[in-house]
């Protein structure tokens, strides 16, 4: 019997010595045991909750704000609208004046998801790895003021690399309003249509955390 939806999945996959935020170290992923001497086979993972795929979520600035646990599953999901972002040059700021050609189409509670083209660059590079687009103030304010419940981006964070100042003004502006953040998202061409489609990213229930690896997923009901 055919599904009667189509699933696209965007998430970066995890796994040992992946690509992360530079200053972390290293995700580690070790086979522990095997099943041709211990009868199974079963791994034990060391890393980063904001490796590959992942979302942020207020406690990740704010002592505060809301951990992964204390969020409920709504959160984080809702429809999507993507916006074209790939023309932006590295490292430069994505603004309120970037983002006003596509304000109309954003619905309340949507989840704003920025395509940069950063997700197909992921490799051990100094352009992906310290030099992606990044969200500024000016355009997390915007996306605040039409009542998203959560915004995306496909390079490593939706602040940029380098400095507090390129950094921490979106994440302030959204996890201070108790939205999430989903991050390192890898978006396939045929998405880029304009159609709205459920999306989803739901974390590990980790108690007292303000991150999470996902599986990031966009529904395509037919």
């Amino acid at each position: 019997m055919k599904s009667p939806v189509r699933l696209y999945d965007l998430s970066q996959p995890l796994y040992h010595n992946c690509p992360e935020w530079p200053d972390n170290p290293m995700t580690q992923v070790t086979r522990e045991q095997r099943a041709v001497k211990d009868g199974f086979n079963a791994e034990t993972i060391t890393m980063n909750t904001h490796t590959a795929t992942h979302i942020d979520t207020p406690f990740h600035f704010f002592d505060d704000g809301a951990t992964v646990d204390k969020m409920p599953l709504e959160a984080f999901a809702g429809y999507a609208v993507f916006m074209d972002l790939r023309h932006k040059k590295p490292d430069s700021p994505i603004t309120v004046d970037d983002l006003a050609p596509f304000a109309d189409a954003i619905q309340e509670d949507d989840i704003v998801i920025l395509n940069t083209g950063w997700g197909q660059k992921r490799d051990f590079t100094k352009e992906y790895l310290f030099q992606w687009p990044y969200l500024d103030k000016s355009g997390a304010e915007l996306l605040l003021n039409a009542r998203v419940k959560g915004v995306g981006l496909d390079g490593m964070s939706l602040g940029g690399w380098g400095s507090a100042e390129k950094g921490r003004p979106c994440h302030e502006v959204l996890l201070g309003a108790g939205l999430f953040i989903v991050e390192a998202l890898r978006i396939p061409d045929e998405v880029m249509d304009g159609k709205r489609r459920f999306f989803s990213a739901f974390p590990l229930l980790l108690d007292g955390c303000g991150g999470s690896p996902v599986r990031a997923v966009l529904y395509d009901w037919e």
